[in-house]
């Protein structure tokens, strides 16, 4: 019993302390919706967001959204802030028009360059 008692201190030790100071999160990145060009969608999971200054943004989507490649009609969504026409990240979810299914939007991340597509 003494061996097993000596291994337990240390661990219990540690585990009292817990983490010494909590990582402050980013504000979500927000794209106003009036400047979206057009939209490309390359799976069921990325959504591509192409600006009017040829800006593109990737919506990496948190679970895959079944159909939502292969949708001819489209999605639809409602801006996360109305009075400022803003889609941020991890805050709006959208609609499939043919089939319906609801999903949510994942992180934007701006990719590099300029009329890339």
């Amino acid at each position: 019993m003494k061996p097993y008692f000596l291994l337990a201190l240390p661990c219990l030790a540690a585990c009292q302390h817990g983490p010494q100071s909590r990582v402050a999160s980013a504000p979500p990145v927000c794209i106003r919706s009036y400047d979206i060009v057009r939209t490309d969608i390359p799976d069921d999971s990325t959504i591509l967001f192409v600006m009017r200054d040829r800006t593109v943004y990737k919506n990496s989507l948190p679970f895959v959204c079944g159909g939502l490649r292969l949708d001819t009609r489209g999605f639809t969504y409602e801006p996360t802030n109305p009075a400022t026409d803003e889609i941020c990240s991890n805050l709006v979810t959208i609609r499939t028009n043919t089939t319906g299914s609801v999903c949510e939007l994942g992180a934007f991340a701006r990719l590099p360059g300029k009329g890339r597509l």
